[in-house]
């Protein structure tokens, strides 16, 4: 009977402090900037991001999907390492310089993870010399039946629609659910054309910390999903690790690469949220630490040759 009290008031206690975040908040808190840049244990700069000024944070939430988007399937393979001799830092647009897309913008959609998706088949179909350009998102979030279009979908179901379907190119569907409305799934491209689909060829999860680096130095980026916490909106540069502020939902993002900075190893990650946000786009997120569990679900697939 004891436990089971006690069980009730974790859950409780649980509920209480996920209903501390107040979505009616501004997206960008000055209070919270100060208070991490005050603080000699933040390891990054906090400031504002143009594309979250005059935002709440519910309409942030809606950018983001729920963390059980991240559970993987038992029998999802996991790549063997390469055994290679890893470099202190890394990044693909350096090794592969012509392979180099842009900062994208999912607006207010849940559809990170067909961003990151895409975004990581186009970089490995150039990758490996079969350039497909730009991948289009819009497909995943409009055709994947499997997921739920701006409300978020499975990471694992994704890469499943990209081997068995595969998606066509950004030109031929563009993406049209910046205001978190998703349209029909439409047969043809918008000019009315056949649709010419580009398939992964398998998918997998890459493991460890140490595969996972070898992988992305062999093939290029791969997928991850992770936890969200408010601190993370007011990041501008530096290795984040989460401080402070309230869980707003889940994140999915393609990594590209990795380095140290005051013997603090890190992850470099493109973003979709515009280049007005972070780093022209992108972070640094502490490696080898699982942080908002960055590590927990790394995912990421092979073109097909066919």
């Amino acid at each position: 009977m004891r436990s089971l009290i006690a069980i009730t008031l974790l859950a409780i206690a649980a509920i209480a402090f996920a209903q501390r975040v107040d979505l009616s908040a501004p997206a960008v808190d000055h209070d919270m900037i100060h208070e991490l840049n005050s603080d000699y244990r933040t390891t990054w700069e906090a400031g504002v991001n143009e594309v979250f000024v005059g935002k709440t944070l519910r309409e942030i939430k809606d950018m983001l999907i729920s963390r059980d988007f991240f559970e993987m399937d038992a029998s999802i393979p996991e790549k063997r390492g390469f055994n290679l001799s890893l470099p202190e830092s890394f990044h693909i647009d350096e090794k592969w310089p012509k392979c180099k897309h842009e900062i994208r913008d999912q607006a207010r959609c849940g559809s990170c993870w067909a961003f990151a998706a895409s975004e990581v088949l186009s970089d490995r179909f150039c990758i490996a010399g079969q350039d497909a350009g730009v991948l289009s998102p819009q497909y995943l979030v409009s055709c994947d039946t499997s997921d739920y279009g701006c409300q978020g979908g499975y990471l694992s179901n994704s890469w499943a629609f990209l081997v068995k379907t595969g998606i066509p190119t950004d030109k031929c569907y563009p993406y049209t659910s910046a205001a978190g409305k998703v349209d029909a799934c439409k047969k043809t491209c918008q000019d009315g054309s056949e649709i010419k689909f580009y398939r992964a060829g398998n998918y997998y999860l890459t493991g460890s910390v140490q595969k996972t680096m070898e992988d992305i130095l062999k093939n290029g980026p791969v997928e991850a999903g992770f936890s969200v916490y408010q601190d993370f909106i007011q990041y501008k540069k530096g290795v984040y690790q989460h401080r402070s502020g309230g869980l707003l939902g889940g994140h999915a993002v393609k990594v590209v690469g990795w380095g140290t900075e005051d013997n603090l190893d890190y992850w470099i990650v493109a973003n979709s949220w515009t280049t007005t946000w972070g780093e022209k786009g992108y972070f640094k997120i502490v490696r080898g630490r699982n942080e908002c569990n960055f590590e927990g679900q790394l995912i990421t697939g092979l073109p097909s040759k066919d």
